[in-house]
């Protein structure tokens, strides 16, 4: 229970922090595309966190990544678009944060 809480909090500070960063770091994808991204960045901070905590290893984050991102992706109802990157590793999550740590940077 706590774990999802924690998941669903990290989600929605994700959505929220893709919508801000669509009006100027994703403006050329849209904010349909700077919300995903920004939930792709929740679901991996949610996972970080569950490791952190020891809830989960490593190969289980990848499993739970995969099944969350590919839910955002069954919702997101957006066209294909090759500049739009998905996760679907630990390690993916790790270059996604990074690059929107930096991008937040850049605008402050």
């Amino acid at each position: 229970m706590k774990t999802a809480i924690i998941a669903i909090v990290f989600l929605l500070i994700g959505g929220a922090v893709g919508g801000f960063l669509a009006l100027g770091y994703g403006a050329g994808l849209g904010a349909g595309a700077g919300i995903v991204v920004g939930s792709q960045a929740g679901a991996c901070l949610a996972m970080e966190s569950a490791k952190d905590q020891g809830l989960l290893s490593a190969e289980q984050i990848d499993q739970v990544l995969v099944g969350a991102i590919g839910k955002i992706k069954g919702k997101s109802q957006l066209p294909p678009d090759p500049e739009l990157q998905w996760v679907g590793t630990e390690s993916d999550c790790a270059d996604m944060i990074a690059e929107l740590e930096t991008a937040a940077q850049r605008q402050q």
